[in-house]
């Protein structure tokens, strides 16, 4: 019976094919989790718990209507809704259609107000930055004493909201909770997926674009 041998060098070949092999294999079943870290890092999320004002910043209508969802279940007596951009909505008359240009604002209180939120319990601020908006924001808490303030925004903002908040000291005083949209407000092709948020082109933008602007604010201070 032969043995097989090997030289030294041939040892040296196998040793280092099996351990690429092995490293190769260990990235292969945790690539999902890593590739998914940088989503992931940018959404914050806590437990639910009453507060003294639901913040809606930034968001679109989805943000509004879990908003005014959380208003009516009773978390908090105010319902904060912090705009940038106006919209620009289509509106007939007749068999006549026309571009309609209106803030944010007056559009996100006009759904709460439908919704059946009073208008006492609304307080609309605009921003054309989150950095202005959280400004507005924390000024408005301060100014009414505030504590506890439950924050809805969408997935991939919190991290880039929590960085320009934590810019103002009377933000110290200010317990925050985070919570984003859930994902069945959103119609299916709306939904933003964390763990595989590279696989669409709108999801790759919305993470590049956020570290964008993470980079922007560590460079310049603000956003």
């Amino acid at each position: 019976m032969r043995t097989l041998s090997l030289s030294k060098r041939q040892r040296r070949f196998v040793a280092i094919s099996v351990c690429l092999v092995l490293l190769f294999a260990g990235g292969y079943a945790v690539r999902r989790p890593l590739l998914a870290s940088p989503a992931v890092y940018l959404r914050i999320e806590d437990p639910l718990r009453p507060a003294d004002l639901i913040a809606v910043m930034p968001s679109d209508w989805q943000g509004v209507d879990y908003g005014i969802e959380l208003y009516k279940k009773g978390y908090a007596p105010k319902l904060m809704l912090i705009g940038g951009y106006p919209f620009k909505l289509v509106a007939q008359t007749g068999a006549s259609f026309r571009v309609v240009k209106m803030d944010w604002e007056q559009i996100a209180r006009g759904i709460a107000l439908q919704a059946g939120v009073p208008d006492s319990a609304i307080l609309t601020r605009g921003g054309s930055s989150t950095y202005e908006q959280a400004r507005r924001f924390v000024e408005l808490a301060q100014a009414n004493h505030l504590t506890t303030v439950i924050i809805v925004t969408d997935d991939v903002h919190p991290r880039r909201i929590s960085w320009s908040v934590a810019k103002f000291p009377a933000s110290a005083q200010l317990t925050l909770i985070y919570s984003p949209v859930p994902g069945d407000i959103y119609l299916p092709q709306e939904q933003f997926e964390a763990d595989q948020w590279w696989a669409s082109e709108d999801g790759a933008k919305e993470v590049f674009a956020e570290y964008v602007k993470l980079g922007y604010y560590l460079a310049f201070g603000s956003r």
